[in-house]
């Protein structure tokens, strides 16, 4: 099996994007929000919002996220996120 290759960088630029583009549907502004930030404790996504992205990072990075991986510590953040596709 060979390991996932991807851009960090990108994938974070992707992310990021994705949980903006999520807020500022549901008619937040969003300004200054850091890859580091635990998106739930943001309140820029509720829990559907929260759901619609995790449903976005399977199909987008082609994966399917065991409900024991959902965790706060895999996907809370940006940055957990990156780090979590980098194991997969």
């Amino acid at each position: 099996m060979t390991p996932r290759t991807f851009d960090r960088a990108e994938a974070a630029r992707e992310i990021h994007a994705k949980v903006v583009e999520l807020a500022r549907a549901r008619g937040i502004r969003v300004t200054g929000f850091r890859d580091n930030e635990v998106i739930p404790e943001t309140n820029l996504l509720d829990s559907a919002g929260i759901m619609e992205l995790i449903v976005w990072y399977e199909t987008r990075f082609d994966l399917a996220i065991e409900q024991a991986d959902l965790t706060i510590e895999n996907f809370g953040t940006v940055n957990a996120m990156v780090d979590y596709l980098a194991r997969a």
